[in-house]
């Protein structure tokens, strides 16, 4: 008994300092002290503790030194050009000419008004969204090289033409001509360039929906859906 107490002593002396060791227990801590139980527990928190600090110099690398590192071959994209420099609160007047037609539009305090054709339904907010067009519009893409076909572009005597005339500074001239195969985009060229550029379609879109209105205020009454015949 002796001698379990002096073994017991020796590889738990923590154990019977603070508290008394049971008898019934004696024996299993013997058998464990016999298997060097406390030393193969020591180990193990030893590999934990280095499993920790492995990972915590991990983590600090990644910190330091992975995330502030600038990805390579990664450039950033230019945003495109604006295919006019214009200021709508600037204009003070507007005229496009289509097919044959014109419509002459003059600012009259924060609105528009439509001078030709006379009495047009064109609405003052139809007009102040075109020129927020213009002024939006960018360029995609230039094409057509230095010497571009005006026809294959829709660039002829059918395309549209604009005249943005400012409250000071050089009227500006430009033509709309057709769309790309895509149908998303339209070909315009500045007066003065002989460079083709595809700028967004919503030019195009309000430039029809004024020119539409032009058409219907000149439809004779039997075309418009009036009963004919009495």
């Amino acid at each position: 008994m002796r001698a379990r107490s002096s073994l017991l002593r020796r590889s738990f002396g923590y154990v019977s300092s603070v508290v008394a060791v049971p008898p019934a227990l004696a024996p299993r801590l013997v058998r464990l002290a016999r298997h060097g139980y406390p030393d193969r527990l020591l180990m193990r928190w030893r590999q934990v503790v280095v499993l920790y600090l492995v990972l915590a110099a991990l983590a600090g690398e990644y910190w330091f030194v992975e995330r502030r590192r600038e990805p390579r071959g990664v450039a950033e994209v230019a945003a495109p050009p604006p295919f006019l420099r214009l200021d709508p609160a600037t204009l003070r007047e507007i005229r496009l000419v289509r097919g044959g037609r014109t419509v002459i539009t003059r600012r009259e305090g924060e609105g528009w008004t439509i001078v030709e054709p006379a009495g047009a339904p064109i609405a003052p907010d139809l007009i102040a969204a075109f020129t927020n067009a213009l002024a939006d519009a960018t360029e995609i893409a230039r094409v057509g090289g230095a010497d571009p076909d005006p026809h294959v572009y829709g660039l002829d005597d059918q395309a549209a033409r604009v005249e943005v005339i400012p409250a000071s500074g050089d009227p500006i001239e430009i033509t709309i001509g057709g769309t790309n195969p895509t149908g998303t985009a339209v070909y315009a060229r500045r007066r003065g360039t002989p460079d083709v550029v595809l700028i967004g379609r919503n030019v195009r879109y309000y430039e029809d929906l004024i020119f539409q209105a032009v058409s219907a205020d000149r439809v004779p009454a039997t075309e418009a859906g009036a009963p004919i015949g009495g």
